[in-house]
């Protein structure tokens, strides 16, 4: 059964593993499905699921995620992770990255005001 809908019927998420790899971009999916769908509690849950898979490889993508879908918490953590300045230099070499300034380039101030450039 696919995910949302298991989460519909039974108002409970698969497991990680039957969610797959990568979890990260399953949620995101899953985000965009319950913004769409008007499911909250999915929602919540998604953004709780993101907020713990932040790393270099997924702060962009959940970064826009955030932006996108009005997740004031989860880009709040997105921002922290890149305020480290050895997590933004191994994020911003990630082709999630220039998707990010391409479609918000507003963060770009944002970021380097965070991690202070």
């Amino acid at each position: 059964m696919l995910p949302r809908l298991q989460f519909v019927y039974t108002d409970a998420l698969p497991s990680n593993v039957e969610l797959g790899d990568p979890l990260a971009e399953m949620m995101i999916h899953l985000l965009v499905a319950a913004d769409r769908f008007a499911l909250d509690r999915l929602k919540v849950i998604c953004e709780l699921k993101l907020c713990e898979n932040v790393s270099a490889e997924t702060a962009a993508s959940i970064l826009v995620c955030a932006e996108t879908y009005g997740s004031p918490e989860l880009k709040r953590k997105c921002m922290d992770f890149f305020a480290v300045k050895t997590n933004f230099r191994k994020a911003v070499v990630k082709d999630g990255f220039v998707m990010l300034l391409q479609k918000f380039p507003t963060l770009a101030a944002d970021l380097a005001m965070t991690v202070g450039l």
